[in-house]
């Protein structure tokens, strides 16, 4: 790997940290945008989609509720894309080495924080003082560090331990490839376990089925399983519908015989 490649790989992760901060909810972070920009980095667009979007399922359902800290996956997916395509291999190897860093960054991402707890206690003191442009310079100093926190190390882990993980790739036992090649195929059901969780209701299931459906079979023949499923789904529907006419009924009637009372 190049020093200039290193250096924007590098500035791909700190940018994905910024999201949610200077950039806002722009979803730079998202492992399919920065596999995009690590593969036009390294001159396979294609590759760094393909692992960028299996990445993406995995950590889809990855989300932090309330003061939990969440896993860093814009620096997960960076490293672990760009592992992958240095070293040719697939999302086995984005995984091996994204998921560690993306809890370790984790990690440092909450020590930031704790650290910036005393700039927040100057940035009080110059409100109080009304010294508007202190305040600036509190909020830029923790986005400069923030950057930096995660430029300098995703710089020398590209540029100066490329050899070292190319070494660890190519001397890995069979059974282990093996083995995360099973978890690669696995963490996408995991990712969507994750996100149902929080998303789904009860009234959801039969319109999660009818996209299911579609989805699972396109380019084979409908299955009697399938079709089963989407019966049932319909018919889910159908009594839904029925349902709430029965409870709109009776609220009217309730409604019409309180007026009558009147």
């Amino acid at each position: 790997m190049s020093l200039v490649q290193a250096i924007l790989i590098a500035i791909i992760a700190g940018v994905s940290r910024c999201e949610g901060d200077w950039l806002g909810e722009c979803k730079l972070r998202e492992p399919i945008v920065t596999g995009f920009l690590v593969g036009l980095v390294l001159g396979d667009v294609k590759t760094g989609l393909i692992i960028g979007a299996e990445l993406q399922l995995m950590w889809m359902g990855a989300v932090g509720i309330g003061p939990v800290a969440q896993l860093d996956i814009g620096i997960g997916g960076t490293i672990g894309t760009a592992v992958a395509i240095t070293t040719g291999t697939g999302a086995e190897t984005a995984i091996l080495f994204g998921v560690p860093v993306a809890v370790i960054m984790q990690f440092l991402n909450t020590l930031l924080m704790s650290a910036y707890s005393g700039v927040m206690l100057s940035a009080d003191k110059k409100i109080d003082a009304l010294d508007f442009r202190g305040i600036r310079w509190c909020h830029y100093f923790c986005g400069i560090c923030t950057f930096l926190a995660y430029t300098i190390p995703t710089f020398i882990v590209m540029f100066f331990g490329n050899e070292l993980i190319e070494g660890i790739v190519n001397n890995m036992p069979d059974w282990i490839n093996t083995g995360l090649g099973g978890v690669a195929a696995l963490l996408p059901c995991l990712g969507f376990a994750l996100l149902l969780n929080i998303i789904m209701e009860k009234r959801l299931i039969p319109y999660f089925i009818l996209g299911f459906i579609p989805a699972a079979y396109v380019g084979f023949d409908l299955t009697m399983v399938a079709i089963a499923a989407i019966a049932v789904a319909v018919a889910w529907i159908i009594f839904m519908l029925r349902s709430n006419e029965g409870t709109a009924k009776v609220a009217a009637n309730t409604a019409a015989d309180d007026e009558w009372e009147d």
